[in-house]
């Protein structure tokens, strides 16, 4: 195919970009960016927002199939039958009418795929592949044997179902891969399975023009940023206790946490943000300087992390985050914990500082020595935009992809 047009579909939980905030949203339009002629990208995308972009674009919400028996049955016959049992039906059964619609999808689009690539998620792969003979990719997003636990899903028979699926679809695909290669070994030690053909591909950010980075005033007061959700796979508790130690020390710094609000769980019981600090933060003068912003627009984030002194972000584990490739191509001196991608995206002393992971003590220590450190934050700050350049540009990113599926079709 040296002199052919690669087309190459790409399932997305939604479209566009503005009007989903969502980590494989935002993978898949930068990649789009990077690719030259010789691609052209087709979104499949499970709800579409606004106006049809163009005609590469199909709402696959749309595209309605008839509603499976399973879910016309009666609550007496569920309880009957077992509600456990039902609910494995259910998800294959959801899986099985979304593998129609993917389908139906590719036969409605307006030029024919070489290639499909979606994410592990609910093993959705695992109806798809039997029914197209169009190579199928799993790009590995999040599978949920890491992300389950950390957020205390009580579902256990559910979750298991779940991760079991996931590795069939994983298996069962023709190309496989991963923003990180820490992600990639959980799965190859998780399953069993070798994967000698998985590919380790990062996410991609789109570099910021000089007048949109980062840069150090003096007169500005000093701020942390958070973005991310309120939850423990973000770990906003983290966040939270950390600017507490940080607070103590400094007397004038704010806290800006921008995201949704999950909740976390602490010992059973569940807190929204606002009562999480009713609870472990006691100290009026310090809630005082916290703001909860919520969803913001991606250009306020922006100019957040552009004003903001130092970002942080407190994950107890994350595969290959595109916030924080967001903050590092805008310069923002970061603070990472060090898990999954993030210890892969930062280099400790280079463009960022790595802190120990789940430790609120580690990330404020982190940021206090960068706070005391002017020239250390411009220093990280100026790598951070280079390094961006170098290793996650869509262009970089979109060359390995189309070496990836040229090997996947050459097979």
């Amino acid at each position: 195919m040296n002199n052919e047009i690669l087309t190459v579909t790409y399932i997305s939980p939604g479209w566009p970009l503005n009007n989903f905030p969502n980590g494989i949203v935002a993978y898949i339009d930068n990649l789009m960016a990077g690719f030259d002629s010789s691609v052209r990208a087709q979104i499949l995308a499970r709800e579409v927002i606004g106006e049809m972009l163009s005609e590469s674009i199909i709402d696959l919400s749309q595209l309605t199939e008839r509603k499976s028996i399973i879910n016309k049955l009666s609550d007496r016959v569920l309880n009957k039958i077992g509600y456990q049992y039902i609910e494995n039906l259910l998800e294959q059964g959801r899986a099985n009418e979304a593998s129609k619609r993917i389908i139906k999808g590719l036969e409605l689009q307006e030029y024919s795929s070489n290639l499909i690539e979606m994410e592990e998620s609910f093993g959705l792969a695992k109806w798809v592949v039997p029914k197209t003979r169009v190579p199928v990719v799993t790009r590995l997003h999040g599978p949920w044997f890491v992300h389950g636990p950390i957020m205390q899903f009580n579902n256990d028979n559910n979750d298991k179902f779940r991760i079991k699926i996931e590795g069939e679809a994983i298996i069962l695909s023709q190309g496989v891969t991963a923003p990180s290669l820490d992600v990639l070994e959980k799965v190859r030690e998780y399953y069993d399975v070798p994967l000698p053909d998985a590919k380790v591909i990062p996410n991609s950010v789109p570099p910021v023009v000089k007048s949109q980075q980062w840069q150090y005033k003096a007169k500005n007061k000093q701020t942390i940023l958070m973005v991310g959700r309120f939850d423990l796979h973000k770990g906003g508790d983290l966040a939270l206790d950390a600017f507490r130690i940080i607070a103590r020390e400094n007397k004038d710094i704010d806290f800006l946490f921008v995201g949704p609000d999950r909740g976390v769980i602490v010992e059973g019981k569940e807190y929204l943000f606002n009562q999480y600090l009713a609870a472990f933060i006691p100290e009026a003068e310090i809630t005082s300087r916290i703001q909860f912003l919520g969803h913001c627009s991606s250009d306020k984030v922006q100019r957040l992390r552009r004003n903001s002194t130092v970002t942080i972000m407190t994950s107890r584990y994350d595969n290959f985050p595109v916030s924080l490739l967001e903050a590092m191509a805008v310069g923002s001196p970061l603070v990472g914990s060090s898990v999954g991608g993030i210890k892969e995206i930062i280099i400790d002393g280079y463009n960022g500082l790595l802190a120990e992971p789940e430790s609120a003590d580690s990330i404020a220590e982190c940021a206090l020595t960068l706070l005391n450190d002017v020239e250390l934050m411009k220093k990280l700050s100026a790598n951070a935009i280079v390094d961006s350049k170098n290793r996650f540009s869509p262009e970089v990113v979109a060359k390995q992809s189309l070496d990836f599926y040229k090997s996947v079709l050459s097979k």
